[in-house]
C-alpha cells in the first residue's frame, strides 16, 4: 500500500476516534458512577461527597454512588481509582492528604499523584479545628500548651491516619508551641470522632468537629486556617492564639483516572461549576466545615502540585521520618 494511502487511513482513524470520544462525552454518564472516598465513613470528605453526588445525580441523570474504600491514609482508595477504566464512571473525591501529602510520606505509593489522575475540580477549602474533650482542663491554646508542657507526650491528639493532613497539623502545633503532643492515628475521621465524644482521646484535629461543637460535645480551641470560620466567628486562629507563623490548610477535590477523555472531564467541570454556584449548596458546604472554593481542572492541577511542595517543606522542618 502506498505511503499516501496509509497516511490517509491514519487521518481517518484519528478522526473516527475523536468523533467516538466526543460522542461518549455527550452521552456521559451512561451508567451509575462510583464516587470513591478513600477514608472510613463518617468524616467530612464523605459528607461532601454525598452532597456533591446527590447534585450530580440530579443534574446528569445517572446515580452517583458514594463508596468508602479506606486504608493506608487514603492510598487504598486512590489506587483503586488510578487503576479503574478512564471512562468517567469511577471518580475519586479526596482531600489534599491523598495527592499532596502522601507522596511525601510514602515513597512506595502504588500510584503516581500526577501521572495516574485527571484533575476535575477543587470544591472546598477546608476549615480545620483543634477540638478538645470538655473534660480536658484547657479552654484555650495557651492553657493547652501550658498543660502539655507540664507532661510532655501525655496529651494525645487523634488524626485520621499517619501522614495525613490532621497528623501534620498536629506536628506543627507541637513544633510551633514547643509542647510535645502524642499522635494517636485512627483509620479515618469517623472512629476518631466517636472516641473524642466518649472521652477516650482528649484532642482531635480535623474539619468534622463543627456539629459536635454546636451540640456542646467538644470544645474548639482554635482553627488552623489563616482566617476565622464563618460558622465559628468567636474561635480564634492559631495566629491569633500566639502562633504568628502557623497556617495549615486543606481542600477537597474531585479527580478521575489518567487519560479520562477531556470531554467527560469538561462536562463534569461545567456541571460542578453550576452546582458550586448554588447558594443552597454553598450554605450546606459551610455547614460541613468548608468554605466553597471551586477551582477548574487546570488550576486545580497546579494547586495539587504546589501543595505537594509546601508539605514536603513542612515535613522536612518537622523532621518527620516515615517507614
Amino acid at each position: 500500500m502506498r505511503a499516501s494511502s496509509l497516511k490517509f487511513l491514519a487521518i481517518i482513524a484519528a478522526l473516527l476516534g475523536t468523533a467516538a470520544t466526543e460522542a461518549a462525552a455527550q452521552s456521559y454518564p451512561t451508567k451509575p458512577v462510583r464516587m470513591i472516598v478513600p477514608f472510613a465513613p463518617g468524616g467530612r470528605v464523605e459528607a461532601v461527597a454525598r452532597l456533591i453526588a446527590d447534585a450530580l445525580s440530579k443534574d446528569l441523570g445517572q446515580p452517583f454512588l458514594v463508596e468508602s474504600r479506606p486504608g493506608a491514609g487514603g492510598a487504598t482508595g486512590a489506587d483503586f481509582v488510578a487503576k479503574a477504566q478512564p471512562d468517567g464512571h469511577t471518580l475519586l473525591l479526596c482531600s489534599a492528604g491523598v495527592l499532596s501529602i502522601l507522596p511525601n510520606v510514602d515513597k512506595k505509593l502504588p500510584y503516581d499523584p500526577v501521572k495516574d489522575f485527571t484533575p476535575v475540580a477543587r470544591l472546598i477549602e477546608g476549615f480545620t479545628f483543634i477540638g478538645a474533650y470538655p473534660g480536658l482542663p484547657a479552654k484555650s491554646m495557651a492553657e493547652l500548651v501550658a498543660l502539655a508542657k507540664q507532661k510532655p507526650n501525655s496529651i494525645g491528639y487523634a488524626s485520621s491516619g499517619v501522614g495525613t493532613y490532621s497528623h501534620l497539623a498536629g506536628e506543627l502545633v507541637s513544633i510551633a508551641s514547643g509542647a510535645a503532643l502524642k499522635h494517636v492515628p485512627y483509620r479515618g475521621s469517623g472512629p476518631a470522632l466517636n472516641d473524642i465524644v466518649a472521652g477516650h482521646i482528649p484532642l482531635m484535629i480535623g474539619g468534622e468537629l463543627g456539629e459536635l461543637a454546636k451540640a456542646g460535645k467538644i470544645r474548639i480551641l482554635a482553627t488552623t486556617n489563616e482566617k476565622r470560620s464563618p460558622e465559628f466567628p468567636d474561635v480564634p486562629t492559631m495566629k491569633e492564639s500566639g502562633f504568628p507563623q502557623f497556617v495549615a490548610h486543606s481542600w477537597v477535590g474531585l479527580v478521575g483516572p489518567a487519560n479520562m477523555p477531556a470531554g467527560i472531564a469538561d462536562k463534569l467541570n461545567v456541571t460542578l461549576a453550576r452546582v458550586m454556584a448554588d447558594p443552597a449548596t454553598q450554605e450546606k458546604l459551610r455547614g460541613l466545615g468548608g468554605e466553597p472554593a471551586y477551582q477548574p481542572a487546570a488550576d486545580f492541577g497546579k494547586t495539587v502540585a504546589q501543595d505537594r511542595d509546601i508539605y514536603a517543606e513542612i515535613i522536612a522542618k518537622a523532621g518527620l521520618k516515615f517507614d
